[in-house]
């Protein structure tokens, strides 16, 4: 079993829910027999950022959940909180726009603009001082090979150069948590490999960096992640909530190349979902 330990927490939902138009979408995200937590993890001698998968039926209130996580939407109930980064003194806020990174299937860029122009605005809004700005567009540029590409603009990049483009952007903008809506949907072999490269990018880098992803390909999802929330429903109950949680840490499985606990898991959590 890789040893580790979990120190500060990087994000805590405690009692959300939420409701549109009186419609209970989700319900208690977060409780003390259920906590939503996510820790910063500490392996010796290596980077380890954070790799946490949400599945569920459709319907379940994934996307809600993502869209409360990203402060895009906020809580009927409950509270969301993350570290005051910018205070830096073990202090922690309520979750607002733009402090998680969003990254949608589409990656959708800035008309009209080149790599280079869109990653500058990104620093900027991500309050980079000015004099650290070019130094950090470039060093991304660097790292994740766009250095040919650096002064085109949206229109000749490929699928996988955007969707690079689109997650430094959030990187710069949001710095460390980024969350991934159905980042494998339609995806060939070839992309999805493209997708888990830059997860390892993302995690490798920082040992802050996390990522929330979800899929309804649980075998993907047991594969990435570290710790896996199920949403669902349960009997009687209106909303969605998390049913169960799996800490893939704890189970010895975390880190590890993909075998026969890492699909006796796959298929338990099929059977959560299918309601066996």
């Amino acid at each position: 079993m890789n040893s580790y330990t979990e120190t500060n927490p990087l994000l805590t939902i405690e009692g959300v829910s939420k409701s549109f138009n009186g419609k209970l979408i989700l319900r208690d995200i977060g409780t003390p027999e259920k906590p939503f937590v996510i820790y910063d993890v500490i392996r010796p001698d290596r980077i380890q950022g954070q790799t946490i998968a949400v599945v569920g039926e459709s319907g379940s209130g994934k996307s809600t959940l993502f869209k409360l996580i990203a402060g895009i939407i906020k809580p009927t109930t409950g509270t969301i909180t993350i570290p005051n980064e910018y205070k830096n003194d073990g202090t922690f806020k309520l979750v607002d726009p733009g402090d998680v990174g969003y990254v949608q299937q589409t990656y959708p860029l800035s008309r009209n603009q080149t790599v280079q122009k869109m990653l500058m605005l990104a620093a900027e809004q991500g309050g980079i001082p000015k004099n650290e700005r070019s130094k950090k567009v470039d060093e991304f540029i660097e790292s994740w090979n766009l250095k040919e590409q650096r002064n085109l603009s949206k229109k000749p990049l490929s699928g996988g150069q955007r969707q690079r483009v689109a997650i430094i952007e959030q990187l710069l903008c949001s710095h460390h948590m980024l969350i991934f809506d159905e980042p494998f949907s339609g995806l060939d072999v070839r992309n999805i490999d493209d997708v888990k490269k830059s997860f390892e990018m993302i995690t490798q880098t920082s040992e802050l960096g996390t990522i929330i992803f979800s899929t309804h390909d649980i075998h993907l999802a047991v594969e990435l992640a570290d710790l896996i929330y199920v949403v669902g429903f349960e009997k009687g109950k209106p909303g969605g909530t998390i049913v169960r949680c799996f800490d893939l840490k704890k189970m010895g499985i975390a880190w590890e190349p993909y075998g026969p606990l890492h699909a006796e898991l796959t298929s338990g959590i099929k059977k959560i979902i299918k309601g066996g």
